[in-house]
């Protein structure tokens, strides 16, 4: 019997510890507590950096045994199939006895084993007494390929961020319209449109707003890149996602951040501000309410850091 629950699992480096428990939360409306937990939400782990697996529970067992024989009474079956077993603690099962596991399971399913073109994984994992059995999907990591986009710069945003930053703007809510309205080379709209939002974008300088369109075509989305400045946007958003400009490519000035700052509120509902300054005073005076905050470093003894708020 299906349970309608959901195991996930997460890793992340050290240094964007916070950044992931962010996102998690943004999408599951929890806080997260080590790398493994349950939920009844179905999320696709791809749209993340830090997901790696989502089983979908169909038994679960005190015995591996019960496992077995509750497949051959509901006679699970696929045409083309492969089964895997999901580690999910650091010393879990050898991989000798991990394989003897999934062969177990593997001659009880009705069909024919494919490693190649499966048209399902099923998962067998054990964790804290119990033994799970269920639909198995990995975070597809074909997202990586956007690490080579045509156009970059040294201060563009890494792609682990733009990921969290979509799903903490959007909730997992792909009804939401975002805007990035200081858009740069578009390594946040990229990762909007993967994971399957309305994303918009506006870049100030226009030569910045040709390289970000020629990113989002190299991978074959349609570019809905505007060049202009924010003050000039009169579309309404469910939420702006502004990463503060470096200075580099725009003008950056405290003058400068609040007039962003006031126009990404007047656009949307809610704001979610990037910065590699402490900007927590600015935010507070512009009347914005900050719901959620994280830092993240660029690596682990890195003193580059951003900070991130949520803000209504």
């Amino acid at each position: 019997m299906k349970q309608n629950q959901y195991i996930y699992n997460v890793n992340y480096q050290y240094h964007e510890e916070e950044l992931c428990a962010l996102e998690i939360k943004s999408l599951f409306n929890f806080h997260l507590e080590g790398k493994v937990f349950f939920s009844s939400k179905q999320v696709d782990p791809s749209i993340s950096p830090f997901l790696k697996n989502r089983l979908e529970i169909i038994y679960k067992t005190s015995s591996f045994l019960e496992i077995t024989q509750l497949i051959e009474k509901d006679k699970i079956a696929s045409h083309h199939f492969i089964v895997k077993y999901l580690e999910l603690l650091s010393d879990d099962l050898s991989f000798k006895k991990r394989r003897e596991i999934c062969k177990e399971v593997g001659l009880r399913i009705d069909g024919e084993p494919s490693f190649s073109s499966a048209e399902n994984t099923f998962g067998i994992s054990f964790y804290k007494g119990s033994w799970y059995f269920g639909i198995l999907v990995a975070n597809n990591s074909i997202w990586r390929d956007h690490n080579m986009k045509p156009y970059s710069y040294s201060s563009s945003i890494g792609i682990n961020i733009a990921k969290a930053l979509i799903n903490i703007a959007g909730n997992g809510d792909f009804s939401k319209r975002l805007i990035d309205p200081c858009c740069g080379v578009g390594t946040v709209l990229l990762e909007g449109l993967f994971a399957g939002y309305d994303i918009r974008g506006w870049e100030i300088n226009s030569k910045v707003a040709e390289n970000a369109i020629g990113n989002l075509r190299h991978f074959n989305y349609l570019p809905k890149v505007t060049t202009g400045d924010i003050q000039d946007i009169q579309e309404n958003f469910d939420v702006s996602i502004v990463d503060l400009p470096y200075g580099i490519f725009s003008e950056t000035n405290v003058e400068n951040q609040i007039k962003i700052i006031k126009n990404a509120k007047r656009i949307s509902k809610k704001v979610v501000l990037v910065s590699t300054n402490n900007i927590t005073d600015q935010i507070v005076r512009e009347k914005l309410k900050i719901t959620d905050y994280c830092k993240v470093s660029k690596c682990r003894d890195s003193k580059f850091i951003r900070y991130i708020w949520v803000c209504e």
